[in-house]
């Protein structure tokens, strides 16, 4: 937003920046930054923008911004193999905190070594559902459709199903107090997936519609 500003008894409209002369040459740029909106949770951490009082402030956001995805965390899942081709518990769950600001939770499970022909990953949504106040979320849902994904015998070529769940993925998230726990099952399907058989991580990453949709 500019500014009206008066400078030495002259007055001036609508004024974005102003450059001022610096010692040994040059200019100074002193930018206008009332309009912006973003907060330190918005921006990456450790990049540093002005609020919009001129504060130098310092962002906080971990993980990238592509998409308005912001990592919240990170699990371990371990060596895991399966042959079921039926939905089979893994018995394996995470934990996960401060969540309550997103409205979508991306989970994606991907393989740590890449190996042609096996499965690599899978990436499904835990979304609010059940209430009407978006601000009390204690109701979660996991989406029933999945995007899976594979290495094809010659290291290219990905696979979607989009009716049923293979790979391994999130079943379930239940939600108490403020901690979630996602629960993930496996299913094996020998002519779409791949071997599901390897180290896997699990990240989770909150989306925002406000940041989807734009408003």
């Amino acid at each position: 937003m500019a500014q009206n500003i008066t400078l030495q008894g002259a007055t001036y409209s609508a004024v974005p920046a102003v450059d001022l002369p610096k010692q040994g040459g040059g200019t100074a740029r002193f930018t206008d930054v009332t309009p912006t909106t973003a907060a330190a949770a918005d921006v990456a951490s450790g990049k540093i923008f002005f609020a919009s009082d001129g504060t130098q402030t310092t962002g906080t956001a971990s993980g990238g911004g592509g998409g308005g995805l912001t990592l919240l965390a990170t699990y371990n899942f371990g060596s895991f193999s399966g042959s079921s081709t039926s939905a089979t518990d893994t018995g394996k769950s995470m934990t996960l905190t401060g969540y309550g600001d997103y409205d979508v939770l991306v989970v994606d499970t991907s393989v740590n070594t890449l190996t042609n022909g096996r499965h690599t990953s899978t990436v499904g949504m835990v979304y609010v559902t059940g209430t009407s106040n978006v601000t009390t979320k204690n109701t979660y849902a996991v989406g029933g459709n999945k995007w899976n994904s594979k290495l094809s015998s010659s290291g290219t070529g990905s696979t979607r199903q989009s009716t049923t769940a293979y790979g391994i993925y999130p079943y379930a998230a239940t939600v108490s107090g403020s901690t979630m726990t996602i629960t993930f099952y496996y299913r094996y399907n020998s002519n779409n997936t791949g071997t599901i058989n390897g180290t896997y991580t699990t990240r989770v990453y909150g989306l925002k519609l406000y940041d989807l949709i734009g408003g």
